[in-house]
């Protein structure tokens, strides 16, 4: 999602609001989900940068595929 001169970026809130739409799944597990991912990576919805967001999902994908990775790993030992 790009801002062009004359758009606002949403703020945090709203960023959150419409992640959570678009992920499809129920609003009340995923939105509760992404705080506690915010938290764990020391941000908060409500100043929430797209950058900060950004970097935090790459941070939790990352995170998610290694532990998906180790247990696969340990699963055919």
């Amino acid at each position: 999602m790009e801002f062009s001169e004359n758009e606002v970026e949403p703020n945090g809130q709203d960023l959150i609001q419409q992640l959570v739409t678009l992920t499809g799944l129920p609003e009340d597990w995923a939105k509760q989900e992404l705080d506690e991912v915010l938290n764990h990576y020391g941000q908060n919805s409500k100043n929430l940068t797209l950058d900060q967001l950004r970097e935090v999902l790459i941070a939790y994908l990352e995170a998610t595929q290694a532990e998906l990775m180790a247990d696969s790993l340990a699963a055919t030992e």
